[in-house]
């Protein structure tokens, strides 16, 4: 992966956590958590691109291999995180249980069902559903298909009651396709190559890539304080593709002092641990806030995030590794 979005990957895992950590006077940072759903399924459909596309349009994609190896990178970690869940909680075996051990949790629309057990695994359940239609999505971008996947987006975004839109909007794979989708028409639109002119650089070639950069970083935490104003149908998704599409594009290209920062050795480390860390970041806080004594929230947020980062790295270096070398 493109170093500076292998970075980005941490920083938007931290922003998640910093959605379901909340101790004494900090709330949850509800706005962290929307944002970082969004960017992680439209990178994930444009990293997908950069890196199969050729291969689709030669005719020399495996499907049954592709899948696979999507399967290893998300099953075994998922079922790590329900195992652990299931030995310390103990919950009574129902079909919510074996749903969301299939990872199918995310088409009943009941949050007992969908955030059952390691609740975070709802996103694996929908990512693969995405993976499944990445070759079908891949060969229909057009202005025909764009403009469909968008105008049912909205059909359902309007359609949808204010009571369901987290079982809806935010988790069911359908409807969170279409941020994967945009993924893959922004790749698409590159010519599936990172290096090529992004729009901001197009209409403004005067502008160098360290203002573009920080550019995108504003526009980002603007969304993220407007967040509380916008209609929480639109809060999901929408109100950050405009912002997540261009910064996607400008940091792939890693050309300014901001990439200069994400490429560092400490960033491209910590971003190793993204995923370890979105899937058992919000069991391990739950235990350490129950069980730990009572402490100032500064340090409690501290010991948190160090204690989810060292198992995440153990997580990542004895079972995550080893799982790789069986793709």
């Amino acid at each position: 992966m493109i170093a500076t979005l292998q970075s980005l990957r941490f920083i938007f895992v931290m922003m998640i956590f910093m959605s379901h950590f909340a101790y004494h006077d900090m709330s949850t940072f509800d706005a962290g958590g929307d944002c970082g759903v969004a960017f992680f399924l439209m990178l994930s459909g444009f990293v997908l691109s950069l890196r199969y596309g050729g291969k689709l349009r030669e005719g020399s994609f495996h499907y049954g291999r592709f899948l696979k190896r999507r399967f290893l990178k998300l099953y075994p970690l998922h079922l790590l995180c329900l195992v652990f869940f299931l030995a310390v909680a103990r919950p009574r075996l129902d079909l919510s249980v074996l749903l969301n051990a299939l990872l199918l949790q995310s088409w009943v629309p009941r949050p007992d069902y969908y955030f059952s057990c390691n609740s975070v695994s709802w996103f694996l359940s929908s990512l693969f559903f995405c993976y499944l239609l990445f070759p079908f999505a891949y060969r229909h971008v057009s202005r025909w298909w764009v403009s469909l996947v968008l105008v049912a987006y909205l059909a359902v975004l309007l359609l949808t009651p204010y009571e369901k839109v987290n079982a809806i909007l935010y988790v069911n794979p359908l409807v969170r396709f279409a941020d994967f989708y945009i993924g893959i028409v922004l790749a698409r639109s590159q010519g599936d190559k990172p290096y090529a002119r992004y729009p901001i650089q197009r209409a403004c070639p005067h502008v160098s890539p360290k203002w573009t950069e920080w550019l995108m970083v504003v526009l980002v935490v603007v969304t993220l304080v407007l967040y509380p104003y916008v209609d929480a149908k639109f809060r999901n998704a929408p109100l950050f593709w405009l912002v997540l599409a261009p910064l996607i594009l400008v940091f792939a290209k890693e050309q300014g002092c901001v990439s200069s920062w994400l490429r560092r050795r400490p960033m491209q480390f910590l971003s190793s641990l993204s995923m370890p860390l979105f899937m058992t970041h919000q069991m391990l806080t739950g235990i350490l806030i129950r069980r730990l004594p009572e402490l100032p929230t500064v340090a409690m947020l501290f010991v948190c995030i160090l204690v989810v980062l060292v198992v995440s790295w153990c997580i990542e270096r004895l079972f995550l590794r080893q799982i790789e070398r069986m793709g």
